[in-house]
């Protein structure tokens, strides 16, 4: 099955001026991957989560509690985690595979759900793949301590849900200020497929930086049977 293009949905801020701009309607039928909490407001092929407190909120071990989204879980028709969860086994729903991560150099266990679920994307091999929400925050380094002063806690809007969700992640740049991403994203720099990141002022500089507006020129007409796509997807990451 050769799939043309492949969405994936994070959580950044950017995906605000999507919805402005009918992002919903141009998602219809197509192969869209979504990450974490994206689930609560679009439509996918398939959830990706890396974090078994986001599944369970019962292992949290942070002061900010995930909310409990179990049983919403059970409800959506595919779901992939990452396999560093052992202890999480017991509690997966049917619907639910846990896999190593497909893109080897990253190692086995992906720092982030979003290089997850770029990594099951690339395997699938599709002309295109979209990344949304793929926003990398960082405040000024000169208004911000460093070393082992730094703290990652913030009161910057950095979800595109705002605060309708609150989690451990809610303003939290602890995931991304201390790193370079292109320390994870490198290993996609010479994929086979063309990665966009639809917005122009991420962070993120190993891809080409496009608006929704040449996204939604750029996407094909082809759309797909979902079953078929999840079918394919599982076979893909056997």
């Amino acid at each position: 099955m050769k799939i043309k293009d492949i969405i994936i949905i994070g959580g950044g801020k950017s995906i605000s001026k999507g919805l402005e701009t009918g992002l919903k309607e141009h998602l219809k039928d197509k192969c869209v991957i979504l990450i974490n909490y994206a689930f609560k407001h679009f439509e996918g092929t398939c959830l990706c989560f890396c974090d078994k407190d986001f599944y369970l909120p019962m292992y949290a071990k942070h002061d900010k509690n995930n909310p409990d989204i179990y049983e919403e879980l059970s409800k959506l028709p595919l779901i992939i985690g990452a396999k560093k969860n052992p202890d999480l086994a017991q509690f997966i729903h049917p619907n639910t595979i846990m896999i190593e991560s497909p893109k080897k150099e990253l190692g086995k266990i992906p720092v982030l759900t979003g290089l997850l679920a770029l990594s099951i994307a690339e395997k699938l091999n599709p002309e295109n793949i979209f990344l949304l929400g793929f926003d990398w925050n960082r405040r000024d380094p000169k208004t911000i301590p460093i070393g082992k002063d730094y703290k990652g806690e913030s009161n910057l809007d950095i979800h595109y849900y705002g605060k309708e969700i609150q989690h451990r992640g809610t303003g939290y740049l602890g995931y991304y200020e201390p790193h370079d991403p292109n320390e994870f994203f490198q290993f996609f720099n010479k994929s086979k497929s063309k990665i966009y990141n639809v917005n122009p002022n991420s962070n993120i500089e190993n891809f080409e930086k496009i608006s929704y507006a040449t996204m939604f020129s750029l996407l094909s007409n082809v759309v797909y049977d979902q079953n078929e796509l999840r079918e394919e997807i599982k076979k893909c990451i056997k």
